[in-house]
C-alpha cells in the first residue's frame, strides 16, 4: 500500500501459505491445507499495551511535506508506505513458507527443511 497525506487508520493483515519446491511435483491434495495444523493461522496476535497519559501539542509552521525522492528495496505483505501523519497503525502478517529442497545425493525431495 501506497498512502500520502494524514491518514487517521491503517489496518494491514495477511495470511500466506507457500510450498517451494526444488522439483515440480504435484499431488492429489494440492491447493487445500488444514489451518489446524498450522498454529501461527490460530494464534490471537500480540499486541502492545498503549500508552496512555502522554500529552504531546504540535505546531506545523509548513504544513507540507516535501519529498525528493523515495528508493524503495522491497516490499512484503501486510506493509506500507505511508508519508504523513497516522493515528492508529496495526499491522498483522502469518507467513508459513515450507522449502522442499532436494538432496543433493538423491532424487526425493527432502522433507520440509
Amino acid at each position: 500500500m501506497f498512502q500520502v497525506g494524514d491518514t487517521n487508520e491503517i489496518d494491514m493483515s495477511v495470511k500466506v501459505f507457500a510450498v517451494q519446491r526444488s522439483r515440480s511435483t504435484f499431488y492429489n491434495n494440492e491447493g487445500s491445507f488444514n489451518k489446524k495444523e498450522y498454529q501461527i493461522f490460530q494464534q490471537q496476535a500480540v499486541k502492545p499495551i498503549l500508552e496512555t497519559g502522554v500529552q504531546s501539542a504540535f505546531c506545523h509552521e509548513m504544513p507540507a511535506i516535501y519529498v525528493r525522492s523515495i528508493k524503495i528495496q522491497g516490499v512484503s505483505a501486510s506493509s506500507v508506505l505511508h508519508a504523513g501523519s497516522a493515528s492508529l497503525i496495526r499491522g498483522d502478517a502469518r507467513i508459513k513458507h515450507i522449502r522442499q529442497i532436494q538432496s543433493p545425493r538423491s532424487q526425493s525431495p527432502a522433507k520440509n527443511i
